[in-house]
């Protein structure tokens, strides 16, 4: 923990300053974690901050201190007035993953299509806290790969750091994957790799980055008289489109466009249709390639 000490030793009142429209923890104490990236950051939040520096920065998430609270590359960073004039930038650094990291995530996870599914339902699996182990990453990282920073007097992290943390448990009880933007990883990218990487295990590299296809010259149109004999035929432009590798898309578009289902249940609405979308997807592929293998069969002399 660094701190800086403020420039002038003015009369300070026994309690903090009150905030206007501050941000004010919702949803419960701040100590419930209702999903496994909430409760690792708050054993790290323990970890990090002593007990009486915790008790005082809740109290103040809970009164609404908090003036801003960004997650992105490089951690949470955000003003919370205390009792000085002005708030403290209090900052919690937190190590980005590298992109070959994210690489070999993506690809580990396309494996499944279950952590497809559970994050378009914007839910983060716990199964993915042993895919990340095998892989020897952390979606949450070790207290140890933490820096506090607060520009109070503190020599130890402080409750200013505390109540910003609060507010990233709350964060990630709403919203898990925000885990990801801690590390680096903005939560629509997250889709979008995943998607990349699925696409890339199902089709192969060249589907998923298909070049697209200059527009060829078009010939002339015969005379309707002329071919007569050949107008309800379908020419060798069909098989040859049949032939053309799918175009990549977006997954489950219709899905994340609807968002969230106001349903509730044991599992996501949203996700068990994307299973489900996926298992048709695959069972109409396979059903594809042994129609054309039987055709290919009927056409051998």
């Amino acid at each position: 923990m660094t701190g800086g000490a403020r420039g002038s030793f003015e009369h300070r009142p026994a309690s903090p300053r009150r905030v206007r429209n501050g941000i004010k923890l919702r949803g419960g104490d701040g100590l419930t974690a209702r999903t496994w990236v909430a409760q690792r950051w708050l054993a790290v939040l323990e970890e990090v901050i002593g007990s009486e520096q915790r008790l005082s920065g809740l109290d103040y998430a809970r009164s609404g201190q908090t003036i801003t609270c960004e997650l992105g590359a490089g951690g949470v960073v955000g003003s919370v007035q205390g009792r000085a004039a002005q708030p403290y930038k209090t900052r919690w650094r937190i190590p980005a993953l590298a992109e070959e990291q994210w690489q070999r995530l993506f690809d580990a996870m396309a494996a499944e299509a279950v952590y497809s599914a559970r994050l378009l339902a914007r839910e983060v699996p716990e199964a993915l806290e042993s895919l990340l182990e095998s892989l020897r990453l952390r979606l949450v990282p070790a207290a140890s790969d933490v820096v506090v920073e607060c520009d109070c007097r503190s020599a130890v992290p402080c409750k200013h750091a505390a109540a910003l943390a609060y507010l990233v448990v709350h964060r990630l009880n709403t919203d898990p994957l925000a885990a990801f933007e801690l590390r680096g990883m903005p939560a629509d990218r997250v889709l979008e790799s995943l998607a990349t990487a699925r696409a890339r295990r199902t089709t192969g590299a060249a589907a998923a980055h298909t070049e697209p296809v200059p527009p060829q010259p078009i010939e002339p149109a015969r005379p309707l008289a002329e071919c007569l004999d050949s107008f309800w035929r379908p020419g060798p432009e069909l098989a040859e489109l049949q032939r053309m590798p799918p175009a990549h898309h977006a997954p489950h578009a219709l899905l994340r466009r609807m968002g969230p289902s106001p349903l509730r249940g044991g599992f996501p609405l949203v996700g068990l249709l994307a299973s489900v979308y996926d298992t048709v997807a695959e069972r109409a592929v396979r059903l594809r390639d042994h129609a054309e293998r039987l055709d290919e069969r009927d056409d051998t002399p």
